[in-house]
């Protein structure tokens, strides 16, 4: 038996919801193989396997995924 970790978004996640869906195929806006009919998202696996896929630590320690990392810089951008 081995032991799985999951990381959520703080962003889009804070309950740490990780509802059960199938695996999708790879798609070209970062969301490959995570739930994306809710929103939520968590990624299945170590926390430096997330930051080699996109997830970033902000200055907080908060985890943020790679959706909501992009969805904050193109905020930042139209300042």
């Amino acid at each position: 038996m081995s032991i799985r970790s999951f990381i959520f978004c703080d962003t889009c996640n804070p309950q740490l919801i990780r509802t059960i869906e199938f695996r999708r195929g790879p798609r070209e806006d970062n969301r490959n193989g995570r739930r994306i009919c809710d929103g939520r998202f968590w990624f299945d696996g170590s926390l430096s396997a997330a930051l080699e896929n996109g997830w970033i630590i902000d200055s907080t320690g908060q985890h943020c995924c790679p959706y909501c990392k992009n969805n904050n810089s193109s905020k930042d951008d139209d300042l």
